[in-house]
């Protein structure tokens, strides 16, 4: 029994060294897949982004420039019309009883105009013979003139009346596309106040979009070295129909700097014959300026901290093991419809983490190379395939990791101890002071 007793002891005196041995063994698991991608140069050109504001070539306001009411609407809200057509009809009675009221008048005057010149023809031989005395015929004379003047004033007034009896059919001025009713059959209208509707011209339309001041000098002698016109994009403002797009030329450069808010404003026309764009939209404008060489990544690799943009950059160490480490950067401008960021702090070639979880990052900067898919690739970046391929790749990666973490650990505990030891010697010093 006390034999047995005694094997029971070292049993489990072997069981506790065993497990005490397992607690402090350092644990053992492969680096964290990255997706990888190399900073690459390109010759890039500087380029101005902001924002504009598009509008109609030409707006009008129909507005009817006769009094009456409304008896034929002839167009359908939204349509395209053409120049000259006819809108709307006012009732045309009254204005064609005033023609004719006007050209009674006209006939009436003439007439006496003709009686009057008649008159003065009789007496013209009488007055030299002093038949008819000087005064008389004068007056013959001058009512002559009078009654030319009354038939220029009726010719006017019919002239008037005809041109108010066209005006009853409201004809659009310029082609475009029309709006909604402002009035309907029946409504009476007033002359120069009440509207019928609107046209924007449409297949022609401005682009008004400002930069800042400081810039406007170099803008304006890009424009002058390109013969007076700057090229540029024009696309939709969101990001994800940022694809919508069309170039032009910019030649108009208003007369004043915005004081408010330091802005210059400029303005270029833009061909719209597939109604891309719409009066009123807000647009983003892009134009180039110089180009130079830069460094370019995917925009998706900078993350932020208190100090501004950062990247992980991998070293190749060795068996497709990649040592990780957070290097600070300063952001360009954008390329590519937003998918490339130039930056500053890196050079071509540098191998920068696209995708990798922050969190397996914690248990050791070592990371291997993977396809967005989670296909592990080699030294070489080529996609192993097989199984086999992949525990052995798996394997070596691990005892790779594994040995650098107890590289780390090593420094870090070395570290620990100089300076324990530095803080032992200050203290043991002090006293003899």
């Amino acid at each position: 029994m006390k034999k047995t007793a005694t094997l029971f002891l070292s049993s489990i005196v072997l069981f506790a060294c065993s497990c005490s041995k397992k607690e402090k063994a350092p644990a053992s698991f492969p680096p964290t897949p990255a997706v990888l991608v190399k900073a690459e140069e390109r010759t890039v050109p500087e380029y101005i982004s902001t924002l504009g504001t598009i509008s109609s070539k030409c707006s009008v306001n129909i507005v009817p420039q006769v009094s009456g009411q409304i008896v034929e609407i002839r167009f359908g809200q939204g349509d395209r019309v053409k120049k000259g057509q006819v809108l709307a009809v006012i009732d045309k009675r009254p204005y064609e009883a005033a023609v004719k009221q006007a050209e009674g008048n006209l006939r009436q005057a003439r007439a006496q105009l003709k009686i009057d010149q008649l008159q003065v023809e009789r007496n013209r031989t009488l007055a030299k013979d002093n038949y008819v005395d000087k005064q008389t015929f004068d007056s013959l004379v001058a009512k002559v003139e009078v009654d030319k003047g009354q038939v220029e004033a009726c010719e006017a007034a019919l002239d008037a009346a005809k041109i108010n009896l066209e005006w009853c059919d409201v004809v659009a001025p310029v082609d475009g596309k029309v709006g909604l009713y402002n009035i309907d059959i029946g409504n009476v209208v007033a002359a120069g106040t009440s509207s019928i509707t609107t046209i924007e011209q449409v297949d022609e339309l401005y682009v008004d979009f400002v930069i800042p001041s400081q810039s406007l000098h170099v803008v304006q002698e890009k424009m002058k070295a390109a013969g007076g016109k700057l090229d540029i994009t024009v696309s939709f403002i969101e990001d994800d129909m940022s694809n919508l797009s069309r170039k032009t030329t910019v030649g108009i450069v208003l007369n004043k700097i915005r004081y408010e808010t330091g802005t210059a404003v400029l303005r270029g026309v833009l061909d719209n014959a597939d109604s891309l764009f719409w009066p009123n939209q807000a647009v983003r404008v892009v134009f180039n300026l110089d180009a130079d060489k830069a460094v370019l990544i995917p925009d998706i690799c900078l993350q932020t901290n208190r100090l501004g943009a950062y990247v992980y950059v991998a070293t190749p160490y060795k068996g497709g093991v990649y040592i990780v480490k957070m290097v600070q950067v300063e952001k360009g401008q954008l390329y590519e419809n937003n998918k490339l960021r130039l930056v500053k702090g890196l050079k071509a070639g540098d191998i920068v983490v696209k995708e990798a979880s922050q969190l397996r990052l914690q248990a050791g900067p070592f990371v291997y190379g993977a396809t967005p898919q989670g296909v592990v690739l080699d030294a070489e970046w080529k996609p192993i395939t097989s199984p086999e391929g992949v525990k052995k790749f798996m394997a070596e990666a691990t005892a790779i990791a594994d040995g650098l973490r107890a590289e780390m650990a090593k420094r870090a505990a070395d570290a620990r101890s100089g300076a324990d030891a530095g803080g032992s010697s200050k203290s043991a010093a002090q006293p003899a002071k």
